[in-house]
């Protein structure tokens, strides 16, 4: 349990960290972390364990620079953890316990857990011991814009378009978004300090306003993120229509921009060609619309940014991006009529 005004939205993002990586280190048992409004009084969190069949709840102090006698400091007054806890001695939770520090910690019958896995605890429910795995360079830095970094812009993108994924574990979403763990982690940071996701009162995490969620992207992917992508310019010798007749889903590629909305609506009649590539621009490719590098071409291809796997839970064509992208190109093209059809597919795909 906590106090949700007084455990920080990174503290509780560590504790959860931590939580995962002990789950990751066992296999087999599971550690979550516990946020009740129920204790009002309560400084510290619950950590809930299941393990080999047996559950049990230990109270949890975070903190960021760990020692054996700051934890000693921080829980000399038990009376601030839940009552029916208070015959266990709090789980110190860090980014990281040394080997040096684990022992110090074992010495003192300290029950610890980290951020790279390492844990210790003996109670009467189990004993687990495991120290010495390698720290996870967790930066501990300042997080202000991490969320519109080009990784973080990402994460944003892959919370926007997988339904439910902000309440998933860090390393779903990092799946999910193509980044590292750590990233994940500065970035949800970020977009709770700038109010985009909101904690719950169980804990759990929620898009505040799915509408100003999508226009921030929207409004930082031109620059933030679409420069990166390696956008490159060809004319066809087939005409705008190309595409329609090799299906661009065969050649692993996926439309965006004005032929997307074509597919989405029948309200436009492109001028242009935008394609994703997964796996960059294929000979295949290039022979299916004879395309010829050109710096004023009508084909317009960049680089996906998203893993493969998360195209199976979009609702789109398969040989289309998500609408969201399709919206942000449209918008970002600058081009008048595309605005309103852009307006069309928001209002179609995106409000709800």
């Amino acid at each position: 349990m906590a106090d949700k005004e007084r455990l920080s939205s990174s503290d509780q993002m560590a504790l959860s960290l931590a939580c995962e990586a002990f789950a990751r280190a066992t296999q087999h048992f599971h550690a979550e972390l516990q946020i009740s409004p129920r204790r009002p009084d309560s400084t510290g969190a619950l950590i809930q364990f299941s393990i080999s069949g047996k559950h049990f709840d230990m109270p949890a102090v975070f903190l960021k620079n760990a020692t054996a006698s700051r934890y000693f400091a921080k829980v000399h007054d038990f009376s601030t953890f839940p009552r029916h806890n208070a015959g266990r001695r709090p789980m110190l939770v860090t980014y990281y316990v040394t080997p040096k520090l684990a022992d110090t910690l074992i010495h003192h019958r300290i029950p610890f857990l980290d951020t790279a896995g390492n844990a210790y605890f003996d109670e009467p429910e189990a004993t687990v011991m495991i120290t010495g795995r390698d720290s996870p360079a967790l930066k501990q830095t300042d997080t202000t814009s991490r969320s519109t970094t080009p990784k973080g812009l990402q994460v944003s993108f892959a919370l926007a378009t997988l339904p439910n994924l902000v309440a998933s574990p860090y390393r779903t979403i990092a799946e999910m978004a193509g980044v590292a763990l750590n990233t994940v982690n500065v970035a949800i940071d970020d977009l709770i300090a700038r109010r985009l996701v909101v904690v719950k009162r169980n804990g759990s995490r929620a898009i505040a306003d799915q509408g100003q969620f999508i226009k921030e992207w929207v409004t930082q992917y031109p620059t933030g993120l679409r420069t990166r992508l390696g956008a490159r310019r060809y004319a066809s010798g087939l005409g705008i229509d190309w595409w329609r007749d090799e299906g661009a889903s065969i050649l692993g590629a996926r439309l965006s921009g004005e032929c997307a909305a074509d597919v989405l609506t029948h309200d436009i009649k492109p001028a242009s060609v935008t394609l994703y590539v997964q796996d960059g621009v294929s000979p295949e490719l290039m022979r299916s619309g004879r395309l010829r590098p050109d710096g004023n071409g009508a084909v317009e291809i960049l680089d996906a940014f998203w893993p493969g796997q998360a195209t199976s839970h979009w609702d789109s064509p398969p040989h289309v991006v998500h609408p969201l992208l399709v919206f942000a190109d449209l918008i970002g093209s600058g081009d008048s009529r595309n605005q309103e059809i852009a307006a069309t597919i928001y209002e179609r795909y995106l409000a709800h």
